[in-house]
């Protein structure tokens, strides 16, 4: 039988956080996903580790990858019936009930495009992640407490891929603009179907742990390029991050 949900996961050297990731995604309370890992290049214990749970793996050469072809190109290749749940290589869920928390609000709610949530530090992060990251949490909080917020304007941050789940039929009407190559394809699609009368929730229990390792600078660097993802380009590395990965915030 089919799973109802596909996890696609992009990778590129991320030997560091993709065991812990993959283990609590098979410790889930719910069962019916598979794991997909579209691989652009890795070069360390990346597939090694990951050759050791249940997930298919798929790799792309590195000069094919931008983040929203490798998205295509896994979601093309699963079986899920129903759901995709994107996911960075290096975040990690805060709870074995992680996926049916998020999932349900696509059950209730058929107007419901996706759900996402807020991202905290992970244990060995930078002064600085912690700082903004976890800022960000603190004032999620003070304005909707720990209740679902829906949310329906496109705008940074909204539906980020680091952590996502979204409906299957509606990828299949409108794929990742790949236009979006360096980012951005997450807010692109998500406005394409807010326009149309969908809807995204924000669940603190859909919440993930996921650093970068900045500095102050680097937080500087990343915040204008937050800001300049709302015009599409092509994917290039980004030289002021330390992480040699593909994965993004």
């Amino acid at each position: 039988m089919a799973p109802e949900t596909a996890i696609i996961i992009r990778t590129k050297n991320e030997e560091k956080w993709i065991g812990a990731v993959l283990k609590i995604l098979v410790e889930q309370t719910y069962k019916s996903f598979e794991i997909i890992i579209v691989d652009s290049g890795s070069t360390d214990k990346t597939l090694e580790i990951a050759q050791k749970f249940p997930v298919k793996v798929f790799t792309i050469p590195p000069q094919s990858f931008s983040y929203p072809y490798a998205l295509n190109y896994g979601i093309a290749r699963s079986s899920a019936t129903h759901y995709i749940i994107i996911l960075s290589a290096h975040s990690l869920p805060v709870s074995r009930m992680w996926i049916e928390d998020g999932i349900r609000h696509l059950k209730e709610n058929k107007k419901v495009l996706g759900v996402y949530g807020p991202i905290a530090s992970l244990p060995d992060a930078t002064f600085w992640d912690t700082l903004f990251q976890n800022t960000g949490i603190v004032f999620h909080r003070l304005f909707a407490g720990k209740s679902p917020v829906v949310v329906g304007r496109a705008r940074m941050g909204v539906l980020g891929f680091t952590n996502a789940i979204i409906r299957k039929n509606l990828w299949e009407k409108y794929h990742f603009n790949e236009e979006y190559g360096a980012g951005g394809e997450d807010g692109e699609w998500a406005g394409y179907w807010m326009a149309r009368g969908y809807k995204a929730i924000k669940d603190e229990r859909f919440m993930v742990r996921h650093s970068h390792y900045l500095g102050l600078r680097g937080w500087r660097e990343e915040f204008k390029n937050w800001k300049s993802l709302a015009n599409p380009r092509p994917f290039q590395p980004l030289a002021f991050r330390k992480s040699k990965t593909h994965s993004k915030f």
